[in-house]
């Protein structure tokens, strides 16, 4: 039987140019006994190869999807024009995001992703990570990755609503190496893993390391309606000794800041400084979200006690609310496996049957870093954004920031307001 295989290999083979005629040969020798169903299965997944599909991005696999590969790109181009209420504030433009990444995966049950910005003209790593998926319902992690805190923050950077990120975003931590655990199931998630210091960080002194951890749960999931309810915690001891100033004692210390929604200025309106003699932070999450057909709902409010050896603890405040509606009918697809809303897919493409999908938006985020003795400052901001997916790849935005208020930290009582556009691809 291997040598009628073989035979059978050596013919389908010599007639790749011809596949109607192969598919025919094999039925017919399948059909005569002289290939068994296994061997005609594994010879027409090896006439089949490799196979490229253009859904999300360019993805190239192998007929059984045992081993697949990835690569793509994200490039976010921003401009900003702000009307001044007492500080100069620049217009300007930048590249907000330059990425290339590559992910893939191995045997089926292995993954992988490695993420390079690019942006700040050096190339810094962002995501550089391994997973496996054999135990299932579970997956173990390890490398560089994106902490398990917040909706809106695990959601990729090319999909989320606004141009910015909502202001409580200042408390949340950046990527960074780690071992994580994650289950889910088709209605619920639970994440949760210890992490060190973002990689190329320096240090001084011992590095700083934490435990994260995230659980979602939809009562209600269909395929045009969602509730989804989710908390998220952070317990964080900080690098010993990391203060910026050269000079003077070093300190364990954290500092939050933030800017208002547009990242072009460089001016933050609410900055804590150095918050020196930290022993421990601690942060608290919890999330609220809805989705009916084409309108969505989101919310998150956070909450951040920072434990420090000679003083009171400080505690910060952050919360945003958030509602669109998408003109052309397409709903926000939920990923019910991670929590969290995926990027829109418009119905029609601009350029082969329509004009894409068109997206309004509305929100209003504060923060407030005053506590005991810090007086990081308050900030309110509301924002109005238009998105216009010309097709799965490409996307431009259009966002008004307006600052309600500001009452203490660096640029107390300036309430300014910005015009921001913005020019993505993402493949």
């Amino acid at each position: 039987m291997r040598t009628a295989a073989a035979f059978a290999a050596t013919i389908l083979c010599a007639t790749a140019s011809a596949p109607v005629l192969a598919d025919d040969l094999l039925e017919t020798l399948a059909q005569k006994g002289v290939l068994t169903m296994e061997e005609y299965d594994k010879l027409k997944a090896q006439k089949s190869g490799l196979k490229l599909t253009t859904d999300d991005g360019f993805k190239l696999a192998t007929a059984d999807g045992a081993f697949w590969i990835q690569p793509g790109t994200l490039q976010q181009f921003d401009v900003a024009w702000y009307n001044d209420d007492k500080a100069d504030l620049a217009n300007g433009s930048e590249l907000r995001r330059s990425r290339l990444y590559l992910t893939g995966g191995l045997f089926k049950d292995w993954l992988y992703r490695v993420e390079w910005e690019f942006s700040t003209g050096t190339a810094t790593l962002t995501d550089g990570y391994v997973a496996y998926a054999g135990y299932k319902p579970f997956m173990i992690t390890v490398g560089q990755m994106k902490q398990p805190f917040s909706m809106e923050q695990l959601a990729a950077d090319k999909n989320v609503t606004f141009m910015e990120r909502a202001l409580p975003f200042a408390f949340v931590p950046p990527r960074a190496p780690g071992i994580m655990l994650a289950s889910s199931g088709a209605n619920w998630t639970v994440n949760g893993g210890i992490f060190g210091e973002p990689v190329g960080n320096a240090q001084a002194g011992d590095e700083g390391y934490g435990l994260a951890a995230r659980a979602t749960f939809a009562p209600l999931l269909s395929s045009d309606r969602v509730v989804h309810l989710g908390l998220a915690g952070i317990w964080r001891k900080p690098t010993a000794e990391n203060s910026a100033n050269a000079t003077g004692p070093k300190f364990s210390t954290v500092r939050f800041r933030t800017k208002p929604e547009s990242d072009v200025l460089a001016q933050r309106f609410a900055d804590t400084g150095e918050i020196h003699d930290v022993d421990r932070y601690v942060m608290e999450g919890a999330e609220l979200a809805a989705a009916w057909g084409p309108a969505s709902l989101q919310s998150e409010y956070q909450i951040v006690q920072v434990e420090r050896e000679t003083a009171a603890t400080a505690r910060f405040t952050g919360w945003y609310a958030q509602a669109t509606w998408t003109l052309t009918g397409e709903a926000r697809p939920y990923k019910a496996d991670r929590g969290f809303f995926d990027g829109i897919r418009p119905r029609a493409n601009v350029g082969k049957d329509g004009w894409g999908a068109f997206e309004v938006a509305a929100r209003l985020s504060e923060i407030n870093l005053t506590d005991e003795d810090v007086n990081g400052g308050r900030l309110r901001d509301a924002t109005l954004g238009l998105n216009w997916y010309l097709n799965p790849f490409l996307r431009t935005s259009a966002n008004i920031v307006k600052v309600l208020r500001t009452s203490g930290g660096p640029l107390n009582d300036d309430e300014p307001v910005s015009y921001q556009l913005r020019f993505q691809l993402a493949l």
